[in-house]
């Protein structure tokens, strides 16, 4: 991406590629998770044309082409999160990011990532190296199979082997605490609530046609008005995390920004196999300016911009735009200089040389080009 004249290799390492359409919905459940993506997305996008609630159901190649690679992103890392007790055929399973991948218009410009759940059967991770291979995934997510708000178990010993046996195999990079979450982790911190729906409140739906009512979605009646709160995230143990990344030096970690809180973070830097995925703090940097950006100044002083890396939550937000403010970025008078800015060595390294040394992907910036395919389905 050109931004005042330089030229920036950009690598967006969280991008979800979802079908949350009312017929993949298992239950109102779906349809509420879904319902709370779009708000988050109307919230933190900031686009005078947000996304509507039937285009952002289902991310497609054309989305991904137009919004993504033709809006200045060079590559675009697939995250999959099945929750599979809330749509019938996975929300965003690796199946689906496997076809869109293989579609000339990506060019291979899309990454794929395995999908890993601690409390899953261990039969289902068998042959997770072949699966590497076949497929060339660069890397695994950890994340609840069924939903959102399972808590993630990171003690198994078989955890490690399944981890150790997939870096041979080539995919080095396991991801934790990223996803498509309606609700931050348990003691992120106060930034991470950006565009969070109230616990609580009703939401307006959106807006169905009259066929499709009453029966949508195997629900008696459709969802009018919320009487709990957003699927909350179940988070994870740092102390768990800690004895992996140290069990397991060749493998190399990325955490959510939001995943923990910032102080639990910054001990981690200790550890030099772990790496933060910095979009849930790019996204709240324009809400939260002094929190989020003593947020970001205190983990570029503990880990370094070699250890950070850009990623957008595409579609909650919009990548070009998160580019060209982190660029354009610079600390609040509130922090009174406690941090320096950050020069153009860091950016780059942000923006995408990091994550290009981590998923092996090569330097060269490919020219933005806007085209669209026809829909795969």
């Amino acid at each position: 991406m050109d931004i005042d004249s330089e030229r920036y290799l950009v690598v967006d390492a969280q991008v979800h590629a979802w079908d949350g359409r009312p017929h993949n919905q298992a239950g109102p459940a779906g349809e509420q998770f879904v319902a709370d993506l779009h708000h988050r997305h109307r919230m933190l996008d900031h686009s005078p044309r947000p996304m509507s609630a039937d285009a952002f159901g289902q991310v497609t190649d054309r989305d991904l082409i137009g919004d993504v690679l033709g809006s200045g992103v060079d590559r675009a890392v697939l995250q999959p999160a099945s929750f599979s007790d809330l749509f019938v055929l996975g929300f965003a399973p690796l199946s689906w990011h496997t076809e869109l991948a293989g579609d000339r218009a990506a060019a291979g410009r899309l990454i794929l990532c395995g999908e890993v759940d601690p409390a899953a059967d261990r039969s289902r991770l068998r042959g997770i190296a072949a699966q590497v291979r076949r497929d060339d995934l660069r890397g695994l997510t950890v994340v609840p199979a069924r939903r959102p708000e399972a808590r993630l178990q990171l003690g198994a010993p078989w955890l490690r082997r399944v981890l150790s046996r997939a870096e041979q195999a080539g995919a080095p990079v396991v991801h934790i605490g990223v996803g498509p979450l309606v609700h931050p982790m348990p003691g992120a911190p106060e930034w991470a609530q950006a565009g969070v729906v109230e616990s609580g409140t009703s939401e307006r739906r959106p807006r169905w046609p009259s066929w499709a009512e009453p029966v949508r979605a195997g629900s008696a009646l459709p969802v009018r008005a919320r009487n709990t709160g957003p699927l909350p995230a179940g988070g994870f143990d740092a102390t768990e995390i800690s004895e992996l990344a140290s069990a397991l030096p060749r493998v190399r970690f990325v955490l959510g920004a939001g995943s923990l809180p910032t102080d639990v973070l910054c001990r981690m830097a200790r550890l030099s196999n772990v790496y933060v995925l910095l979009t849930e703090l790019l996204v709240a940097l324009r809400r939260y300016p002094v929190e989020a950006g003593r947020a970001l100044g205190r983990l570029v002083a503990a880990f370094g911009p070699d250890r950070l890396m850009f990623g957008s939550g595409y579609p909650l937000v919009r990548p070009a735009r998160l580019v060209r403010e982190f660029v354009a970025h610079r600390y609040p008078d509130e922090l009174g200089g406690e941090f320096p800015d950050l020069d153009a060595d860091a950016r780059r390294a942000v923006l995408g040389g990091t994550a290009a040394r981590l998923y092996r992907l090569s330097a060269e910036v490919t020219a933005p080009r806007a085209r669209r395919s026809s829909p795969m389905r």
